[in-house]
């Protein structure tokens, strides 16, 4: 099993545990996500990003510039799967995207507007620095800790 697929795995079982319903795995191209009912009775998709070691790694394709949006129905979960417990940061779409495209512009910019070895790569790397506050935010889409059982 991958590291991706594991994340995954680990992310399904987690969204699970906090009340998911529904929960499949979705193939788009060679692409997947999560999508899933949450127990406030809302659809949610879930990409996911995995790591046991240093950064997340992803595409400046998905840079956007745009505002967090609060309704949003699809987030990004990345995972630190080389942490016991694994670590979860629940961060809504539009918000990694724009974080993302600040953060290319930002590299950019000290590079005189290039990459600054290889003007065609498409690589982005994320920190936990850059997520920390989305740490466990399972509440925004519907699922914590005291959405599940007879807590009320």
């Amino acid at each position: 099993m991958t590291t991706a697929e594991l994340g995954q795995l680990m992310v399904l079982q987690k969204l699970t545990s906090l009340g998911a319903s529904n929960a499949i795995v979705q193939k788009e191209g060679n692409r997947s996500s999560i999508t899933f009912d949450a127990p406030n009775g809302k659809t949610y998709k879930v990409t996911t990003r995995a790591k046991t070691s240093g950064t997340w790694q992803t595409s400046t394709n998905y840079a956007a510039q745009c505002t967090l949006d609060k309704n949003d129905n699809e987030f990004w979960v990345f995972i630190d799967l080389g942490r016991e417990p694994n670590t979860f940061y629940v961060t809504p779409l539009s918000w990694i995207r724009n974080d993302i495209y600040t953060a290319y512009m930002v590299y950019l910019e000290k590079h005189g507007g290039h990459r600054a070895q290889n003007d065609e790569s498409t690589h982005h790397s994320i920190s936990v620095k850059r997520i920390a506050d989305w740490k466990d935010a399972w509440g925004l889409m519907g699922c914590s800790p005291f959405t599940t059982g007879n807590v009320k």
